[in-house]
């Protein structure tokens, strides 16, 4: 597997799990590849109804804070 630049810890593990890909992603909130990239690398926001579409397609059973809470970087809030 390639790296990653998923700022969202608990998405990126989820997704690897279920063999995930951004293409996966992008077509789930209807953006091209890089968008969604940007999106989840965090230097675009994802906007609420992107991460409900996320959950909903990928996830159902999973709570929207759990995947979306970001990572410690010392840059962003702490969650």
């Amino acid at each position: 597997m390639k790296p990653t630049n998923i700022e969202y810890v608990n998405l990126r593990v989820e997704m690897a799990r279920e063999n995930i890909g951004v293409a996966d992603i992008a077509q789930a909130i209807g953006k091209n590849r890089d968008t969604a990239s940007r999106k989840l690398s965090s230097k675009s926001p994802i906007l609420l109804a992107e991460a409900f579409a996320i959950r909903d397609k990928f996830f159902p059973n999973m709570d929207v804070a759990y995947l979306f809470k970001e990572a410690l970087n010392g840059n962003g809030p702490a969650a």
